[in-house]
């Protein structure tokens, strides 16, 4: 051992263990995307009821409520904290305007209530930003694999994995739309089936031009985790156009989606100078979480109210995780260094 670790082209034990560990990161946000989205289509193809399962109810909760809680974790972080200093309309006020606006929501219930045409309107715009908010993060693990492996992406990959959402929303929207607000006027179901042939013609285009991208690009593709989450982001919208059954459909990727998040506000977590207090904020945000959850079917002032304090998780994430800014970049580096720049002698 002392031989190999004096010789010029040794690796070091730091390299070693950062390549095992990013390894074994990697492959577990692998896990936790296809579990739910291969699991939730078979358990649809065996026509297991959804709402009678504890094990599926479980990981709504944890992966609906409990992710979107989870962004309080950061609050509790020292060094997230930091970022957070110089951006307090978003960080401190709009927060605080969203629970409260819950809150009044809790207290005054349908006096806030809104019509249904507003509702409607505001679900969809909720929709459109949900699909666009989980491809977003897909784009931010691909970034991720790419940068642990040495190379960049192209440019036009990230438009061309905004595709496979759009053509998920195309076969899934006027349905939830429909039934998720109880609406029986909206004829929106009525263009499913046309709708749902335009989402095959979008995703047949994304799954073609992403081939292209990736033979001019082999050398970039070829990169196994690059490949990895490439495909996986690529698929990812697939349960919409094949599953009839929508609640398996939607939440085969919205669960991918918050055990991908949990999974990485937990890889942060682990270099937390106060752990317990952050694990303590994220149980208590979780539960808090959950209590609104089970009120959010009384009125629909509840359910905008749902909807709102999941837009402020929206705009919170999308800075903390902004690697194209200094701060959020120091700080995720010293947190997940071992996921963003390969070590050296390896390849990706």
């Amino acid at each position: 051992m002392q031989a190999l670790s004096s010789s010029p082209t040794a690796v070091p034990a730091q390299a070693v263990g950062d390549h095992t560990r990013r390894r074994r990161h990697l492959s577990a946000l692998l896990i936790v995307t296809l579990l739910p989205l291969l699991g939730l289509p078979l358990l649809a193809q065996l026509q297991l009821p959804f709402h009678q399962s504890l094990v599926i109810g479980l990981a709504v909760f944890l992966g609906g409520v409990g992710h979107v809680a989870s962004t309080m974790y950061f609050y509790a972080d020292r060094d997230a904290r930091s970022l957070m200093r110089g951006m307090k309309a978003r960080f401190v006020l709009l927060p605080l305007a969203g629970v409260l606006f819950t809150i009044a929501a809790v207290v005054f219930g349908r006096r806030l209530g809104a019509a249904d045409d507003q509702v409607l309107a505001i679900f969809f715009v909720h929709l459109v930003w949900l699909y666009y908010h989980y491809q977003k993060q897909n784009w931010g693990l691909l970034a991720f694999a790419a940068a642990g492996s040495g190379v960049r992406l192209p440019r036009a990959t990230m438009k061309l994995l905004m595709l496979p959402p759009l053509a998920g929303g195309l076969a899934t929207f006027p349905q939830l739309l429909a039934d998720g607000l109880a609406l029986p006027t909206v004829p929106l179901a009525a263009w499913l089936p046309q709708l749902r042939l335009l989402a095959w013609g979008v995703y047949g285009a994304a799954v073609l031009a992403c081939a292209v991208l990736a033979l001019r690009h082999r050398a970039l593709f070829a990169r196994p985790w690059v490949a990895a989450f490439a495909g996986a982001g690529l698929l990812f919208f697939l349960p919409a156009l094949l599953i009839g059954n929508l609640d398996y459909a939607f939440w085969s990727y919205a669960l991918a989606h918050g055990f991908q998040y949990l999974l990485m506000v937990g890889l942060v977590s682990r270099g937390a100078r106060a752990p317990l207090g952050a694990l303590a904020a994220l149980v208590a945000a979780t539960l808090i979480g959950g209590w609104v959850l089970h009120h959010l079917g009384g009125t629909q002032a509840l359910f905008v109210a749902g909807i709102g304090l999941t837009w402020v998780h929206f705009l919170l994430d999308a800075r903390l995780w902004r690697m194209s800014e200094p701060g959020p970049r120091a700080f995720l580096r010293a947190r997940l260094g071992h996921l963003l720049s390969p070590p050296a002698g390896r390849g990706g």
